[in-house]
């Protein structure tokens, strides 16, 4: 006898387990599309910097680092942490800020010596010449060598980052990676950093490790590493705490 009934009410498995099937690769597109879109944004972002720079100001604020003080993974620049400080320096001072953003996406320590740091005697030295003052300098570098960097490399690379610093400049730990193969690294790296920055008290240490802890899925960008606009506000709030206590 033949079955009346509807193909899908003959192979109920069937169905469901296309449904699902659909919904899985619905769930991998969207979030491929996320990631490119993060993967997307690396060169614009590093444009705009370029560009902002170009921008005059009563007062400097000059970032190094990698990808974290570019903002890859916040939605616009204005939503980065070096985009918010800049604010917060213009509030203080009353002055325009130039804001000058030397790091770079992908960026080690190791590179940020042999790339960064000339590039920061150059700025300091062209300030100097103009009377513009140095507002802020933050650095925040570590992640890119989780996994990748010894201890004892990353220490050396470190001491190198700091000799060349400002008084008063803020500098980060390495933040929490919240699991993962490189958390443990991670953790490493940080507790190197803390060590170096505590040996020199014209430098301040920004306690970036225990601000990241414990991030909700909604704090990640669509590459589930870089953190959302949402993950940024840990990294604004650490620092203007940081900056606030030290001003005390």
């Amino acid at each position: 006898m033949t079955d009346a009934r509807p193909w899908w009410r003959r192979r109920p498995i069937l169905v469901t387990v296309t449904a699902v099937v659909a919904l899985l690769l619905g769930v991998v597109a969207v979030l491929g599309v996320r990631a490119l879109l993060v993967v997307g944004s690396i060169q614009p972002r590093a444009d705009y910097w370029d560009q902002r720079a170009e921008q005059p100001g009563d007062v400097a604020y000059l970032a190094l680092g990698d990808s974290l003080s570019q903002g890859i993974g916040s939605s616009t620049p204005d939503t980065s942490f070096v985009s918010v400080l800049a604010g917060d320096l213009s509030e203080r001072t009353g002055e325009p800020v130039r804001v000058i953003n030397l790091s770079v996406t992908g960026a080690t320590t190791a590179e940020l010596v042999r790339d960064q740091l000339p590039q920061l005697a150059q700025v300091l030295a062209e300030l100097e010449a103009d009377g513009v003052p140095v507002g802020l300098v933050t650095v925040c570098i570590g992640a890119n060598d989780a996994g990748a960097t010894s201890p004892q490399d990353y220490r050396r690379d470190l001491r190198t980052v700091l000799d060349a610093l400002p008084a008063g400049s803020y500098v980060s730990d390495v933040p929490d990676f919240n699991g993962g193969a490189r958390d443990e690294p991670a953790a490493e790296l940080a507790a190197v950093a803390r060590e170096e920055v505590a040996a020199r008290p014209d430098l301040v240490l920004v306690p970036l490790e225990a601000a990241t802890g414990e991030q909700s899925t909604a704090e990640y960008a669509g590459d589930f590493f870089h953190p959302s606009d949402e993950g940024y506000l840990r990294y604004v709030e650490v620092f203007r705490d940081t900056i606030e206590h030290s001003r005390r």
